[in-house]
């Protein structure tokens, strides 16, 4: 451990911090730090990269955020697991849906969540398929209940998204699903739009009962389409 630290340059002293983070970053991707080493001492890992303690304590707290450090009880760091949830759990938490970035999240759902669609229709089991027909005929009766609807939707998605055994694209698209939630919870309320949902998924269904990847993918864009303007209302009723 000490040995691979010993061997970085010394960081150029703009933008140090992130110099550091990136040094660290690099030591992971070549496999010279792995999942659960501990990281040196900070005192000595300043001296190894020779930076202040300020900087390299700045660059651990980006690590952190990114998932790829871990602080262990009772002081000192380690790589994390470096898996799917660790690195993209924080996605969620670091932007917030305003009237600049709601149709880039939209944007991004259609191409995230369509792909998923698409790539559903491979894997989904007849299983699978059989609980989303039931989640279907269950939400018919849920339109005049936000919660209970929410609920369903929640599980719906995450069926289809579970399906494709791909950890990395579960977890964007769950990240991306829970942005802008609040705004969701208000649009689920106004009139028609729990119909339209309700509409939406009984046609992604029906192109997953189909094999038919381009429905899917076309049914899961329409319906993102469909989310997106009702959280554009929602969003101009809550100022």
């Amino acid at each position: 451990m000490a040995d691979a630290l010993s061997t970085i340059s010394p960081v150029e002293r703009n933008s140090v911090a992130d110099q550091v983070a990136k040094k660290i970053l690099d030591l992971v991707r070549t496999g010279n730090l792995k999942p659960g080493d501990q990281l040196p001492p900070e005192r000595d890992l300043a001296q190894m990269l020779q930076v202040s303690r300020p900087s390299l304590r700045e660059a651990m707290r980006g690590l952190q955020i990114l998932g790829v450090v871990k602080s262990r009880q009772g002081g000192g760091a380690y790589i994390s697991s470096l898996d799917a949830a660790d690195l993209l759990g924080p996605l969620q938490f670091l932007i917030t849906l305003n009237a600049q970035n709601v149709d880039a999240l939209y944007e991004s759902r259609g191409l995230i969540e369509g792909g998923v669609a698409r790539k559903a229709t491979e894997r989904l089991t007849d299983a699978d398929i059989a609980r989303l027909q039931a989640m279907v005929v269950l939400q018919a009766d849920l339109v005049t209940d936000p919660l209970g609807f929410r609920v369903s939707d929640l599980e719906f998605h995450r069926t289809v998204m579970d399906s494709t055994d791909n950890p990395f694209l579960i977890r964007v698209a769950y990240s991306l699903y829970v942005l802008g939630m609040e705004y969701r919870r208000i649009a689920s309320e106004t009139p028609g739009v729990l119909k339209q949902s309700l509409a939406d998924h009984e046609e992604i269904v029906a192109a997953f009962v189909a094999r038919d990847p381009d429905a899917a993918e076309t049914a899961m864009v329409r319906h993102m389409r469909n989310v997106h303007e009702s959280t554009l209302d929602a969003m101009k009723a809550a100022e």
